[in-house]
């Protein structure tokens, strides 16, 4: 973007939140003066409310206009262009870091944007904006420095986990907005398994937080509430706050009536057991010199079982092969339940079972998704947005409502442009069974450059192995949060290759081609167990 300079000043209001400013419309600027200085003014929109980029539009166009109904992010390496169009208008081009909607969810990243927007010549002939964009046009760096990212929660269908919602919420009315969002319900892409305790018309009247202490005051009549919903009630608020300002206690109110003290934090999701591996043929768990032998190798009926998975039951499943085994809570023998074909090729084409909550089990064949039960009937899981595609590797989420997918094009798998992670909804009958996978929502810094791997690294964030350019230096760790923007990375040990997550609080080991199974401890990595491998944690 080009043109004049003009001053605009900054400043601090003493809190953590950036105040911007910027000049209002120039008399007698031409239509792309008046566009340049209108994105300039959306800048500080976030600060003055829009009120100085409403000055750049005929009067109808300021009283309609919805500047954040999407919040439009636009690349920080390659800025607009602003130009006369054909038509007389001025155009608007350059690409999208992502787009914000009114609820904080982050989406459609890395689109191309094209905007023409016409101008006329309003009181004292002044060249005004008749036609608006969709939604403000802002820097992608104004979502780092207005907004923060946290987690809104939801519940499952068995009001027994959390689910949480990445958001993205004003610094300037960081409580508010976020049980603003928690009152709305979840994002699209997770309705469909994510719920709420919360009865519908509830509005929040006030949050006020003294000393890490917060009262929440409720618009509704909690007379026909039982102690279930608000225990449950309480529980939401409460961990939406604590994840927002790290509190230490919530009072909510409906009205005059304090609600019941919550019963279950639903911060404290039951605890992952102890990561089972593979030792000398048998299931172990634990990776001490005390681990427990779960399945011995004549119990599988091979002693070349490979990438154990435990089940809620106690049940565990390994891969002989082509084919995973089951062996049932005190069983004592194993059998086949998923065979995907006869050769070499095929057992390294078969993914890593993973047993859910709900006791089925998720793999993958030649990038073609498998999910059976414990005998081995298959459900039939409808995800329109994989046809077509190779599924490379995935994980379930610790809540088992989630599922995160590595994905390429299926007629040119060697080709790594394409490739994706997306996470979705699984949705299941009221037995439990997977169904179809809901909307894939896409997730950001996870592809290219060799990276391989899938494992969810806590309720919102994914990681995977990005290997060394060369093949001989350090692999890099990468770790990117579901609605975020970008990716971090850390050094990992040399020639890491797998990884085991506990999905919860960012615990995870990590194994590399030597069979040497790898901890962290101080911001240090050092083997742990050089007998254990096939490394995982179970989901609880």
């Amino acid at each position: 973007m080009e043109g004049d300079v003009f001053q605009s000043n900054a400043v601090d209001e003493g809190s953590d939140v950036l105040v911007q400013t910027a000049p209002g419309p120039v008399d007698g600027a031409d239509p792309v003066a008046i566009v340049e200085g209108f994105l300039r003014a959306c800048t500080a929109g976030l600060s003055d409310g829009f009120a100085t980029a409403r000055e750049f539009l005929v009067d109808s166009a300021a009283d309609s206009w919805q500047p954040m109904t999407p919040l439009l992010l636009a690349s920080g390496t390659e800025p607009l262009t602003v130009r006369r169009a054909d038509d007389g208008g001025v155009s608007i081009s350059g690409r999208l870091e992502g787009s914000l909607d009114s609820t904080g969810v982050l989406s459609a990243q890395g689109l191309d944007y094209s905007e023409t927007l016409t101008l006329v010549t309003a009181a004292r002939r002044q060249w005004r904006i008749a036609s608006p964009p969709p939604g403000a046009v802002v820097p992608g760096s104004v979502l780092r420095t207005a907004f923060t990212q946290q987690s809104i929660r939801f519940l499952n269908a068995a009001h027994d986990r959390p689910i949480p919602d990445p958001r993205w919420l004003s610094r300037k009315r960081l409580e508010e907005a976020a049980l603003e969002a928690l009152l709305m319900g979840p994002a699209a892409w997770l309705k469909d398994v994510a719920t709420t305790a919360i009865p519908s018309g509830t509005r929040l009247q006030d949050v006020k937080v003294v000393d890490r202490a917060a009262t929440v005051r409720l618009h509704a009549d909690a007379s026909s509430w039982d102690s279930e919903v608000q225990a449950l009630v309480v529980a939401q608020i409460t961990a939406t706050m604590k994840e927002v300002s790290g509190i230490d206690t919530v009072i909510v109110m409906a009205g005059d009536q304090r609600l019941a003290a919550q019963v279950t934090p639903l911060d404290a999701a039951a605890e992952p057991g102890a990561v089972v591996g593979m030792s000398g043929g048998a299931v172990v768990r634990g990776t001490s010199t005390t681990r427990a032998v779960l399945m011995q190798p004549s119990t599988l009926g091979t002693t070349g079982a490979r990438h154990p998975s435990l089940g809620v039951d106690g049940g565990v499943c390994v891969v002989s092969g082509p084919s995973i085994l089951r062996v049932g809570p005190g069983g004592t023998q194993a059998a086949s339940i998923l065979s995907v074909g006869d050769s070499p090729a095929d057992a390294a084409d078969l993914l890593p079972p993973r047993q859910d909550r709900h006791r089925w089990i998720w793999t993958a064949s030649q990038g073609r998704l498998i999910v059976v039960d414990a005998r081995g009937v298959r459900a039939e899981v409808v995800a329109a947005w994989l046809d077509g595609r190779g599924v490379i590797s995935m994980d379930i989420s610790a809540e088992s409502d989630r599922i995160a997918v590595r994905h390429r094009d299926a007629a040119d798998p060697s080709n790594q442009s394409g490739e994706r992670v997306d996470v979705a909804a699984i949705i299941r009958d009221g037995e439990g069974r997977p169904t179809r996978l809901g909307d894939p929502y896409p997730v950001a810094g996870l592809t290219g450059q060799g990276a391989h791997e899938l494992a969810w690294y806590s309720g919102t964030e994914l990681i995977t192995i990005e290997p060394s350019q060369d093949g001989q230096g350090t692999a890099s760790l990468v770790i990117a949060s579901l609605g975020g923007l970008e990716a971090s990375r850390s050094p990992g040990p040399p020639t890491a290759s797998g990884i085991a997550a506990n999905r919860l609080d960012q615990t995870m080991l990590l194994s590399d081609s030597d069979g040497q199974l790898w901890g962290r401890a101080s911001g240090t990595w050092r083997v742990i167990s050089t007998t254990v491998t096939d490394a995982g944690y179970p989901i609880v």
